[in-house]
């Protein structure tokens, strides 16, 4: 029987942690992080592939947290269906309000070149975790920052000052209550609930939307679906603007937010 030297259990130890590490590298699933990857470990949930990317996603990780943006859009991600899409859309934009309203009434165009909105509804969150992990969520980050308005796509205020006048003005009711509305220079319409056109024009500063006065101001009110009537009654607010102008402001106002103006009626009623 032969004698084991030291040498011998010396050398036998190291082929013996050199088997061990050809063993660990060799393996698929042993790897410098296996202590965190266990084998048996799950993949990720769609909602976990989103919101680790999310997280990161400059743009998206910049937003105020409880900020209206921030949360609409992780609401947006999450959502099982394309009403709940839509509902978190028209939480944060009002533009998306606005688009709604002009489906219900059968007014929405469809000859538009681009419309977010509608390529959103249709992403799931499946979808957009397989985009992430495929390294092709690109195209569906850009549409986000244009639905969302934020980004490299924030919304600008003379658009905002519009869309507030625009909710109003189609939120007002046959034979109901009138509202007031002012325009300022490059025909912005903005309209303040009810308050007073010198109100209404104190905030549209304080809000950030512009500065200087109205050119004009006055009051509308809804005498059919489609139909509408205006004056130019503030005598706070009188400006050299024609009746024409201030009707055209409003047609302008409602194409551009995604509306086939023509079939409105606006009359002017001195």
């Amino acid at each position: 029987m032969a004698l084991e030297t030291k040498s011998d259990r010396t050398l036998g130890g190291r082929n013996s942690r050199h088997r061990r590490v050809a063993a660990r590298l060799a393996s698929p699933v042993e790897s410098k992080h296996s202590a965190i990857i266990p084998a048996d470990c799950e993949a990720p949930t769609a909602r976990q592939v989103i919101d680790r990317f999310m997280q990161n996603w400059v743009p998206f990780a910049t937003l105020p947290p409880g900020s209206r943006a921030r949360t609409s859009i992780a609401r947006f991600l999450a959502a099982s269906s394309a009403e709940d899409r839509a509902r978190a859309l028209e939480y944060a934009s009002t533009q998306s309000r606005l688009q709604r309203t002009y489906q219900e009434l059968g007014i929405l165009r469809t000859d538009r070149a681009f419309d977010p909105y509608s390529e959103l509804l249709e992403l799931t969150p499946q979808k957009m975790a397989e985009a992430i992990q495929g390294n092709k969520a690109r195209e569906i980050l850009t549409l986000l920052q244009h639905a969302f308005e934020f980004g490299r796509h924030p919304a600008l205020p003379q658009q905002l000052a519009a869309r507030t006048f625009l909710l109003e003005f189609w939120a007002l009711s046959v034979g109901g209550p009138n509202m007031k509305y002012c325009i300022y220079a490059n025909g912005v319409p903005y309209s303040g609930g009810g308050k007073t056109h010198e109100e209404i024009a104190r905030e549209f500063v304080s809000e950030g939307l512009g500065n200087g006065q109205p050119q004009c101001g006055g009051l509308i009110e809804r005498s059919g679906a489609l139909a509408f009537t205006f004056d130019i009654s503030s005598t706070v607010f009188r400006g050299s603007v024609r009746p024409d102008g201030v009707r055209h402001t409003f047609l302008r106002a409602v194409r551009a937010t995604g509306a086939d103006e023509t079939q409105l009626t606006v009359r002017y009623h001195g």
